[in-house]
């Protein structure tokens, strides 16, 4: 039996391992759990501002429905997906435009890129695919800054970008 041995060393540089273990993560973890509490603040005027909004377009659209209509599990769903669409939208709009929301705003917190500057549109961008990310499971994905080693949710690690105080 033939063996034939691939060496592929003369075409291909070694990774340089040491480099990464020698420079700092962008964040720093006691910072960002220290934000947490005030993250959690800023999601829940966030989502109620959404929900006192979306809880209008609903009664208006309940209220213009045929006599026989009914609100079954279809029309719940549909209605589910468009209020999650509708915070999806919400959180991007306001990435875009000032790199924070209201929530944010109020709990003096802003949305910044790696080197502490305001987001530009690209990164904005990705934030807000991030929340959306963050929203579908259940808001899973703004709860993993409670158990993440950096405090980092996971529009924050999509990204690239992470929250300070200001």
């Amino acid at each position: 039996m033939k063996r034939t041995i691939i060496d592929i060393s003369r075409d291909q540089a070694e990774l340089d391992f040491e480099e990464a273990e020698l420079s700092q993560p962008f964040t720093f973890p006691e910072y960002q759990r220290n934000l947490i509490s005030d993250r959690f603040l800023a999601d829940l005027i966030d989502m109620g501002i959404v929900a006192a909004v979306y809880v209008v377009f609903v009664a208006m659209t309940y209220l213009q429905m045929p006599g026989g209509a009914s609100m079954d599990r279809r029309v719940a769903g549909i209605y589910t997906i468009g209020f999650l669409l509708l915070v999806g939208v919400y959180f991007l709009l306001f990435m875009l435009s000032a790199s924070q929301t209201p929530g944010m705003k109020l709990r003096q917190l802003i949305a910044v890129n790696r080197e502490g500057a305001p987001l530009e549109p690209e990164k904005a961008c990705i934030r807000g695919f991030g929340y959306f990310i963050s929203i579908v499971p259940l808001m899973l994905g703004f709860a993993w800054a409670a158990i993440d080693p950096e405090h980092l949710t996971w529009a924050d690690k999509v990204s690239g970008t992470y929250l300070k105080k200001i």
